[in-house]
């Protein structure tokens, strides 16, 4: 087998994983959204480095939610230096600058994406969040954070601290295809799982929403005929409330 066709397999198989092993975990998630979408909440996103690209993945996505508040911060962003971007998410106390700064409502949900669930800034992020009323999703690998040590000063992995954990079965260092002649790991896996996972739960709250009678906010691809001037209704509501529309 081809490292290639042994990377397609092991992102198909983890993926499988997820679709049998983590279905009750799903449903609770939806199920809070759903309730965070009825109450006229907003549904946070963030995540530190490769993770924060699952924040953009959500955020004014043809056949998105539309209550989606990406909580984008270039320091923690390979955008503005990726060495310095590790040192930061490893930071005791930015998370809860960065609290103070979005002010994310009591009663809305925050997605926290981080696949060790090690780090200062993913782990406070959490902990901060929970003590001002916002319950968390953890989307995360347990196997990856069991193997490794707890670097932060809560000494806690985020599984341990979210209100709903979502494993993506991520193996350890996020590589899915040992090389030997490399003595290591390529192909990582979390971009296109955790994407899966996160329009897997919208797909499920749009069902529900639609089973209460609530037709749910979704937006339109606007490089097709109509797209602009259908979620230019959307733009006009929530301009004033997410900052990065």
């Amino acid at each position: 087998m081809s490292l290639a066709e042994a990377y397609k397999k092991a992102v198909m198989d983890i993926i499988n994983r997820v679709w049998n092993e983590e279905r009750e975990n799903m449903e609770l998630a939806s199920d809070l959204i759903v309730k965070t979408i009825l109450d006229n909440k907003l549904i946070y996103v963030f995540g530190t480095g490769h993770s924060m690209l699952l924040a953009m993945e959500m955020f004014t996505r043809s056949g998105g939610l539309v209550q989606v508040y990406p909580m984008l911060d270039l320091s923690v962003s390979g955008y503005n230096g990726a060495l310095k971007a590790t040192y930061i998410e490893r930071l005791s106390g930015y998370a809860k600058a960065l609290l103070d700064y979005y002010e994310p409502e009591p009663g809305s949900t925050l997605i926290i994406v981080s696949n060790s669930g090690k780090n200062a800034v993913p782990v406070e992020m959490a902990f901060e969040a929970k003590k001002r009323g916002i319950k968390i999703i953890a989307l995360t690998s347990r196997e990856y954070s069991n193997k490794v040590p707890a670097s932060n000063p809560l000494k806690k992995r985020l599984y341990e601290i979210a209100d709903i954990v979502i494993d993506n079965k991520i193996p350890l260092a996020d590589t899915a295809v040992y090389v030997e002649e490399l003595k290591q790991g390529i192909g990582p896996a979390s971009t296109i799982v955790n994407s899966f996972i996160l329009h897997w739960i919208e797909a499920w709250v749009v069902e529900k929403l639609l089973a209460k009678g609530v037709k749910p906010m979704v937006w339109k691809e606007g490089n097709v005929p109509g797209g602009d001037e259908f979620n230019k209704a959307y733009y006009d509501k929530y301009f004033d409330k997410i900052k990065p529309l």
